[in-house]
């Protein structure tokens, strides 16, 4: 069986008692963390939110997450609420129906959290904690501390995972500090909103958190990076992290990847040339390195544009000035930086357009990404096939990024998706119908009442006559005159008045 990948996002930001003040961003954090790890491109997460639900919810909602798991699976587990300490020191999670008074009751105990994540059969889990320890709480709440820290890894580390298997927790901060007064929050004290979820999907969706550049998002990568972009923000707020696993974890997929050729080395006349002391022998160096950059070998042109790239930095100001014009052939050329789709109906077929990649082997040397789901890219060696799905109504604008070999560059794709304004496929042909026998005016062809809502038909059209086809001549008269006696019989035309002469007919 093949590995799955879950992810389960717990949000509480409204809370019953009015001791735990509303959190401003934990709704617009799950949103925007479900959609980023819910992206094939990107974390290609099967995701579930939990939202403002009760303690016993969340605990059905956590075992349930962790349970029937297999050992290649990957678990990510993400926490955005209030967090509260306990007089022993434990971490509780609070929901929303949450007491500070009854925390064993109403909230959900860290030691539920680690002994799901230690049960679990899953390879991988990773525990996320963007936790507002700054918390206010109902006057003369006696069963939580006023102050002190609340060492948050603690609570995680007390056990390590079963063999073969390994978990990860990455926290928003070291520790709680709670600022009180008289059992109150401290003035100003208000939670600030969240700086660590908000870096985590940003790391994510840029691929500002790949930070080798190797097209994956690794858990060290990701780290290293909220710690730098959280400190950034707020001096105040220090993330943490421990790591019981072997090996590493790829979160995600990054559209930072950028193609690597591996150089040859120029051969060694070239060398001594670009080393020359002779301004007028380095200046002919750069003009052969020019010649290379343009051969079908990738090698080949890669060690000579590394070799210019060495005199366009160093070099004298007449070298560096040659070196920098002879690099501009390896940059991306693509034949349109925008396109416009116009208007596309919805659910309509995929338009498709082309954008050829010009210039030498190397400058064509790139990958292409859609940083939209609606966009489709696909690449051969000397073209792009762009496509948008449209799906969504309305103006929609995304970027096709292509990362070469020296630089990159941007398609701006737009496309402006409407809702057909034709009848279903089904209705009768023309919009109005054929003209009906009702004094000349024009009515619609109905249908059955109500079958074609966007027509603005009544409900109980009035009843009409079939209409007459167009193609039905009228009736002519046969020739001769109709007897008056007999009805149906017609006499020549040269019969005498009085139906022939002889009076009616006789049986």
């Amino acid at each position: 069986m093949s590995a799955s990948r879950h992810a389960l996002i717990i949000a509480n930001a409204d809370y019953d008692d009015p001791g735990l003040k509303e959190l401003a961003s934990p709704a617009s954090d799950a949103s925007a963390l479900a959609q980023v790890l819910g992206d094939p491109q990107i974390g290609d997460f099967e995701v579930e939110v939990v939202a403002d639900a009760p303690s016993h919810v969340i605990l059905r909602r956590i075992e349930g997450f962790f349970t029937d798991r297999r050992r290649d699976d990957t678990l990510v587990l993400h926490f955005s609420c209030h967090g509260l300490k306990s007089e022993s020191g434990e971490l509780y999670l609070a929901a929303r129906d949450t007491e500070p008074r009854y925390l064993d009751a109403t909230a959900v105990p860290s030691y539920f959290v680690r002994r799901c994540m230690s049960r679990t059969r899953a390879g991988s889990t990773v525990l996320f904690l963007d936790c507002c320890y700054g918390g206010a709480f109902s006057k003369g709440s006696a069963a939580v501390r006023a102050a002190g820290d609340a060492h948050v890894l603690d609570n995680f580390t007390a056990e390590k995972p079963p063999r073969g298997r390994g978990w990860a927790v990455i926290t928003a901060s070291t520790a709680m500090q709670y600022a009180m007064e008289g059992g109150r929050l401290a003035e100003g004290a208000d939670p600030p909103p969240s700086v660590f979820t908000h870096a985590v999907v940003e790391g994510l969706q840029t691929g500002d958190a790949d930070l080798d550049a190797d097209g994956e998002v690794s858990l060290d990568d990701l780290y290293e990076y909220l710690y730098e972009h959280v400190r950034e923000q707020n001096p105040n707020q220090t993330p943490s992290k421990t790591v019981e696993m072997q090996g590493g974890l790829q979160l995600a997929h990054s559209r930072h990847r950028r193609i690597t050729v591996e150089p040859a080395d120029i051969r060694p006349e070239m060398r001594s040339a670009v080393q020359s002391r002779n301004t007028f022998t380095r200046l002919g160096a750069v003009r052969a390195l020019r010649d290379q950059l343009a051969d079908d070998r990738l090698p080949v042109a890669e060690g000579a544009r590394r070799a210019l790239e060495e005199m366009a930095r160093g070099d004298v100001e007449d070298v560096a000035h040659d070196a920098e014009e002879a690099l501009a052939a390896v940059r991306l050329r693509p034949s349109a930086t925008r396109l416009d789709f116009g208007r596309v109906e919805r659910d309509s077929a995929v338009p498709h357009r082309t954008v050829t990649l010009e210039g030498v082997p190397l400058a064509r040397c790139c990958l292409a990404h859609a940083t939209a789901p609606w966009l489709r890219v696909a690449q051969d060696d000397d073209a792009l096939d762009v496509g948008v799905d449209p799906a969504t109504v309305g103006h929609l604008s995304g970027d096709i990024v292509l990362k070469g070999v020296a630089d990159d560059a941007v398609v701006t794709v737009e496309v402006d998706v409407r809702v057909p304004d034709r009848p279903p496929v089904d209705a009768p042909p023309g919009r109005y119908g054929p003209r009906l026998r009702t004094g000349g005016a024009r009515r619609p062809v109905h249908g059955r009442p109500g079958r074609y809502p966007h027509l603005h038909l009544p409900r109980d059209p009035p009843v009409v006559r079939d209409p007459l086809p167009h193609h039905v001549p009228p009736p002519v008269a046969p020739p001769g005159r109709v007897d008056a006696h007999v009805p149906g019989r017609v006499l020549p035309r040269d019969a005498p008045p009085g139906g022939g002469g002889g009076g009616p007919a006789g049986p």
